[in-house]
C-alpha cells in the first residue's frame, strides 16, 4: 500500500540524485576537456580561487569532501601547474600551507566559470523562482538529515 508507494519514492529520489551528479560530473569533465582538469579539480580550483587566504582543512570543510580526498586534488592541481603553496610554506604539514593559484588557473578561470553556468542554465531549464526555492528547502534539509550518516546515527 502506502508504505511501499513511500519507500519507492524515496528510491527513486535517491537514484535521482546520483543520476544528477553523475550526469553533471561527466558534463563538467567533457566541457573541460581542453584543460587538464577533471570535474572534482575544477570544483577545488574554484573553491581556492573563490575563497581567499585558504588551506587545504578550508577545502575540506566547504566542499564535504574527505581530507584525504582533498590531498589527492590538491597534488594533482599542483602537479599541473595550477596550484603552488605560499612562499616559504614548504616546512610544514601540507593542511598549513596557504594555497595559491598560479597564472594558468587564472588563465582557465572564465572557462570554468562558463561551463558551470551552462550546466546549471540546462540542469534547471523551466524552473519557476518558486519551483527552485521548494527544491533548495528540500535538498538543503535532505542534506542535513544525511549528516546522521556519518556520525553514527544510522
Amino acid at each position: 500500500g502506502e508504505y511501499f508507494s513511500v519507500m519507492e519514492t524515496k528510491t527513486n529520489i535517491m537514484k535521482a540524485t546520483k543520476y544528477i551528479h553523475y550526469k553533471v560530473e561527466a558534463a563538467i569533465t567533457a566541457q573541460l576537456s581542453k584543460t587538464d582538469l577533471t570535474a572534482a579539480q575544477s570544483h577545488v580550483l574554484m573553491c581556492i580561487m573563490d575563497g581567499g587566504d585558504i588551506y587545504s582543512s578550508d577545502i575540506h570543510r566547504r566542499l564535504h569532501i574527505s581530507r584525504s580526498t582533498v590531498s589527492g586534488l590538491i597534488k594533482k592541481l599542483r602537479a599541473n601547474g595550477y596550484i603552488t603553496y605560499e612562499n616559504g610554506s614548504e616546512c610544514c604539514d601540507e593542511r598549513h600551507k596557504r594555497i595559491c593559484v598560479t597564472d594558468k588557473a587564472r588563465e582557465h578561470k572564465a572557462e570554468i566559470d562558463r561551463c558551470m553556468k551552462n550546466i546549471e542554465s540546462t540542469a534547471f531549464e523551466g524552473f519557476t523562482k518558486e519551483e527552485l526555492d521548494t527544491l533548495n528547502g528540500l535538498l538543503t534539509k535532505m542534506a542535513e538529515n544525511t549528516k546522521q550518516i556519518t556520525k553514527g546515527g544510522l
